[in-house]
This record gives structure tokens, sequence and C-alpha cells, in this order.
């Protein structure tokens, strides 16, 4: 504790943060949810630097930015999807049981597909690249969110089960898994010897408080900007428009905020400083060379 007393405190930081947001989503009206969260994002990023090496509280923010930037939208795909005929005429009235569980299903054997073409397409790349790549993958894979709350997918003959099952439930699962895995990756490459439970705790902790930030945030659009009415008289033509926004812009920011990612590949090994291993024992493999040519020189002499 008296080695890491600064890891420690920002535990304690985090908490107070989680505290606080817990607290503003069930007490604060709208204005003082935004404020909350402007207040904990700038106090526990510049916290992170802080209490963290330069590299790791790099990793650490992305990590958050990356999930606050796909904004989440509480109630407006689930009501859509789930509304019934007289609250949505021509809907897509998906069940409980489908919407809930036969998807969630399927969506985890996309997942565990994302997962092992990552493994063989993208391993061998930098964790630069990889995340930009992996966000346009994502970015347009919420086409098919927006295809089905315009409705274009009936008007071309797909049924909305279908089309469900081929986009959201797979192609998004696959989408997800393909820009979370160079983050988690490079988390657990980064975690400093001797306390790397503590450190890679803190670090996916503060990604799981981007998500409840990314789900306040869209909260608050929905509030301020695009609403949706669940009550009579029903309303969900915000609901391609919130879509577009917080699943196709803002991940775009995402792609200039990789630069926060060390210049290395997903399959080397980095130290603190943010340097592959690979080069450090390049490096002592020529200091050996010139040590060896400077003795036999000497020798000669």
């Amino acid at each position: 504790m008296v080695r890491n007393w600064k890891v420690i405190s920002y535990c304690m930081i985090m908490t107070c943060a989680v505290v606080a947001m817990a607290c503003g989503n069930v007490l604060a009206d709208t204005l003082g949810l935004l404020i909350l969260c402007v207040i904990v994002s700038t106090v526990c990023c510049a916290a992170s630097f802080w209490a963290l090496p330069l590299v790791i509280a790099k990793a650490n923010v992305f990590g958050y930015l990356q999930m606050v930037c796909y904004l989440q939208l509480p109630g407006a795909l689930d009501s859509f999807y789930l509304a019934e005929e007289d609250c949505l005429p021509g809907g897509p009235h998906f069940s409980y049981t489908f919407y809930n569980t036969v998807s969630a299903v399927i969506g985890n054997i996309g997942g565990l597909f994302g997962v092992t073409v990552f493994n063989y397409i993208f391993s061998k790349h930098s964790y630069r690249l990889t995340v930009n790549i992996t966000t346009v993958i994502q970015i347009l894979g919420s086409i098919f969110d927006i295809i089905m709350t315009k409705r274009r997918n009936i008007h071309i003959g797909i049924p909305d089960h279908a089309m469900y099952i081929c986009g959201d439930a797979v192609v998004y699962q696959v989408c997800f898994y393909l820009a979370w895995m160079p983050v988690v990756i490079l988390l657990s490459r980064l975690c400093p010897r001797g306390s790397e439970s503590m450190v890679y705790a803190l670090m996916a902790g503060f990604a799981n408080l981007g998500e409840t930030t990314a789900s306040s945030i869209g909260a608050i659009i929905m509030e301020y900007g695009w609403g949706i009415a669940t009550k009579v008289p029903f309303d969900f033509t915000n609901v391609p428009w919130l879509v577009f926004v917080g699943h196709v812009m803002c991940p775009i920011l995402i792609m200039p905020l990789s630069l926060l990612l060390p210049q290395a590949r997903i399959c080397d090994d980095i130290n603190v400083d943010g340097e592959t291993v690979r080069r450090e024992v390049q490096n002592l493999v020529e200091d050996e060379v010139e040590s060896t040519e400077s003795n036999d020189n000497a020798v000669r002499k």
C-alpha cells in the first residue's frame, strides 16, 4: 500500500466518481447530470495522469473515452424493437423471448467468431491501425439499426427477424469484440509487475465507468434533443437520428484518440515506457556486439 499509494488514491477517487454518477442518475435533473458527467470525466482523466505512468495513463484514458464516444441509447432501441402493434404500427414487434434470449445466444456466437477473426487478422498489426479499422467496421455495423428504424428492410423484402439476426445480433457483436480486443490486450500488457491485478481492475473499471457515462450522455441527448414518446401519442421518428449521432458520428472521434496508444504491435511486449521489449533486446545485442568488437580491437593492439 505504501509503494502504490497513488494507485490506491486513484481507486478511491474512482469509487467516489461511481457513487456520484449513481446518485446523479437517480436524483439530478438533466442539466445537473450533464455537469456531473463533465466533472467526473475531467477529474478521473486528470487523476489518471497523476497516479499512473504516462503510457498506462494514456491507455487508461483511451479505454474510457472509447466507451464514452459510442453513446448508449437507453430505452430508444429497446422500445422500438419491442413496441406492440398499437404502439408502433408496422414495427418489428419482437417478443421478449426472441429479443433477450434467441438473439443474445446468436450474438454470443458472433462474439466468439469476432475474437477468433481478430486473432488471425489483427494480432500482427499495430494498436493504432487495429483500433481505426475496427472502429470503421463497428460504425458500418450500426447501419443495420438505421435501416431497420427507417423500415428500409421491409421495402427491399427482408423480414425484421432475419435483418436483426444477420445485422444487429451478429454483425454488431462481431464488430464490438473486434473493437474491444485491442484495448483489453493492451491493458493486460501494460500492467506493472507486482501490482498487475490492482492496476488491471482499475483500468477495466474505468472503461466500465465510460460505458455508464455514455448511457448518461445518451439520456441527456434524448432529453434535450431527439426524444421519443412511449406514451400516447407514440413517436419514434427520432430513433434513426439518435442511432446516427450516437453510433456513427460520435465513434469517429475514437480515431484521433488512438494517438494515445503506444506505437507497438499487438503481439509485442511493452514496458512501462511504451517501448517494445523486442527493441530493448535488439539494443542489448547491439551493445554486446560493440563491446565484443572493442575488446577484440584492444587485444589486437
